[in-house]
């Protein structure tokens, strides 16, 4: 334990859902972050991080491991981690951490296994308060409160006129933005919990899920980016991905710039409880000496490629996420890198930050270190994105209807360019410089994608022996009758089942 108080305190801050182009910092219109924007001078931009998936559980996975999809092998629900591998709480907790996660996502819990080495876990799921609170007022309201996707409860009851609809989603969303006690309380809970770690270093791992779908902000933050009008008219329009993308419900351009705006009030509110934490870290004294980590596991798609929610494709929408670290003073590193790096960096960064020599977890890695200390694991300036399986669960039913998603994916991506590979043959190339939406496929006739393409098949041939070795659990599902009715109410509650 010699000089154990000299090694930097760790904060890794994870937004669920929030992808690169909706910050300033990525060239958005908006300031959506005007609390970071304001301490940029403390930060290091990176311009091109990439997710390695396009959704939470092996997003997070990856972070904690320093390892791709089919390398730690979280998949499908139901899934836990393997005990075999190292994860980044267990290794700081060797290093004489204390740790505590401040998780409202199932994903990342017991459920996963990724709840795994931390001193402390605060894992309080807000949804259950306001369906609660929703009940009260309308069954239907209930429905409303949840992700897309979610309408078994909407089914149950009566048909209700337009006008008592209309109003049961009014109500059951007032509840909602009036209660400011999700990701706002585990910040009150950090202050508490950092008085216990005067003599120790500490690890404190965040994951806000009040930028996952449906977009939502507590009334001080509702109407920075929406007026009251717009906010009216948006409990009008669909927030559910599956009517959406089975032609059930139609939406305009409108539609969609509104549950933008939305979207953008939640990342505004992000920003002023990262804020919160700034401040608490500054107020112990220990803000020069913390390692803050600021990235999301995934992005969302709002009516981009004609798709809703994150699902089914690995366009940048999903797979660039925001990744903005405030070093410790004495490393002295700030400013901006285009370079493309991964989450699965984040790992072998912290290794190196702390010196740590033990084989395993370096052995188990396949991310870089960022600093540049430790030997490659991959190519540098090249990230890999995986999609393994396609449909969630309760979503093999509509396998037939959706079929042109029923596909595995890899993505390599460099900064200007990116090839999707497709188990079904439906590749895709885009040059990123002159088409950053990726609206213009340029397979198969651009030589220029020839060495993405090679690097992309060898990528899938791993990826591919991974899930035909794996093929009957994957696609197996889940069975619910072997989970916690708990569980199943907050898989529902994100908009997975």
């Amino acid at each position: 334990m010699k000089n154990i108080k000299l090694k930097p305190n760790i904060v890794i801050i994870s937004l669920d859902a929030v992808r690169a182009q909706n910050l300033p910092f990525y060239g958005y219109h908006r300031n959506t972050t005007p609390f970071l924007t304001s301490v940029e001078q403390d930060l290091f931009i990176y311009e091109n991080a990439i997710s390695s998936s396009y959704w939470t559980m092996p997003s997070i996975a990856s972070l904690f491991t320093g390892m791709y999809t089919s390398g730690h092998r979280l998949v499908v629900d139901g899934d836990k981690i393997d005990s075999s591998l190292c994860l980044l709480p267990e290794l700081l907790q060797k290093q004489g951490y204390r740790s505590a996660g401040f998780v409202r996502n199932v994903y990342v819990s017991e459920y996963s296994g990724l709840h795994r080495g931390f001193n402390n876990f605060y894992s309080e799921f807000l949804l259950d308060k306001l369906k609660a609170s929703a009940s009260l007022f309308s069954k239907n309201g209930v429905s409303h409160l949840q992700p897309p996707g979610i309408t078994s409860l909407s089914n149950q009851t009566s048909n209700n006129s337009a006008i008592k609809k209309y109003f049961s989603q009014i109500t059951a969303r007032s509840v909602d933005i009036l209660m400011d006690s999700g990701s706002h309380t585990f910040v009150r809970n950090f202050s508490s919990w950092m008085d216990d770690c005067k003599t120790e270093p500490f690890f404190a791992f965040f994951h806000f899920l009040e930028t996952h779908s449906p977009y939502r902000a507590p009334l001080k933050f509702a109407f920075k980016f929406l007026s009251l009008r717009d906010q009216l008219k948006k409990f009008s329009i669909n927030h559910n991905h599956l009517d959406y993308l089975l032609g059930r419900s139609s939406m305009t351009a409108e539609d969609f710039q509104l549950l933008q705006s939305a979207y953008d009030n939640a990342i505004h509110y992000a920003d002023y409880l990262i804020k919160k934490i700034f401040r608490l870290l500054q107020k112990h004294g220990v803000y020069d000496n913390t390692l803050i980590i600021i990235l999301s596991d995934h992005g969302d798609n709002i009516g981009d490629h004609g798709l809703m929610f994150h699902y089914f494709c690995l366009y940048d929408t999903l797979i660039r996420i925001p990744l903005i670290i405030k070093y410790p003073r004495h490393i002295g590193l700030t400013g901006r890198k285009a370079e493309v790096v991964q989450n699965v960096d984040i790992f072998p960064t912290i290794l190196s930050l702390l010196d740590v020599q033990d084989k395993k977890p370096w052995e188990q890695i396949q991310g870089n270190d960022l600093l540049g200390k430790a030997p490659l694991k991959r190519e540098k300036n090249l990230a890999i994105s995986e999609l393994v399986k396609a449909f969630g669960p309760e979503r093999d039913h509509f396998k037939e209807q959706l079929s042109r998603y029923n596909r595995r994916l890899l993505s390599v991506r460099t900064t200007d360019r990116k090839f999707i590979f497709s188990s079904e043959g439906d590749h895709e190339c885009f040059d990123l410089a002159s088409d950053p939406a990726e609206i213009n496929n340029l397979y198969p006739d651009n030589a220029r994608f020839l060495d993405l393409m090679e690097k992309a098949s060898m990528y899938y041939d791993k990826m591919n022996d991974f899930y035909m070795s794996n093929r009957k659990r994957i696609d197996g599902g889940i069975n619910p009758e072997l989970l916690d009715k708990s569980v199943i109410e907050q898989l529902k509650s994100l908009g997975y089942m």
